[in-house]
């Protein structure tokens, strides 16, 4: 089983509290097809993304092209303001844990930087994902993992869907 971390594409500035992308973010949104359609990243069978228009604007593309369902998913929100940080981070975890349990396929998943950042604290991995090379997370950036029967995340890549 493989689980795929992005961060959604570039959004664009608006006071709306769910802005969807910009122009550059549409098109990160159709190089993660094109990079699909090319095997530079494995097909998905599970599409999850958090209920924000960019999230599902960034996978769409795929969505329509690979007729996968886009499966929204509460628990990839960015913290709310009435979250604490120990909650937030239980939800991330049980999300991490939910995806993982699914027996094969591959799973991408569209969230938030807080979350993304927030699941490399606690998958369970022998890697350190606090070092700076993890850190720093870009529009329609992406992590990939194999997960073992055992439920570890072994890294796969890290790469971005450059604008």
């Amino acid at each position: 089983m493989k689980i795929y971390i992005f961060r959604h594409a570039q959004k664009a500035v608006d006071f709306s509290g769910d802005p969807d992308l910009t122009p550059e973010g549409h098109n990160q949104a159709q190089k993660l097809l094109d990079k699909v359609l090319k095997n530079e990243l494995p097909t998905p069978t599970q599409l999850w993304v958090s209920p924000r228009k960019r999230t599902h604007s960034t996978f769409r593309p795929l969505a329509q092209e690979l007729k996968i369902p886009l499966q929204e998913q509460e628990a990839l929100l960015e913290q709310t303001h009435d979250e604490t940080l120990v909650d937030f981070r239980r939800r991330v975890k049980n999300c991490l844990e939910a995806a993982a349990s699914s027996q094969n396929g591959v799973i991408f998943m569209c969230s938030h930087y807080d979350w993304v950042v927030e699941a490399l604290a606690v998958i369970p991995s022998d890697t350190d994902y606090s070092a700076y090379e993890y850190s720093q997370w870009s529009p329609c950036q992406h992590m990939g993992f194999e997960v073992t029967a055992d439920g570890i995340f072994n890294f796969i890549e890290l790469k971005r869907i450059p604008t």
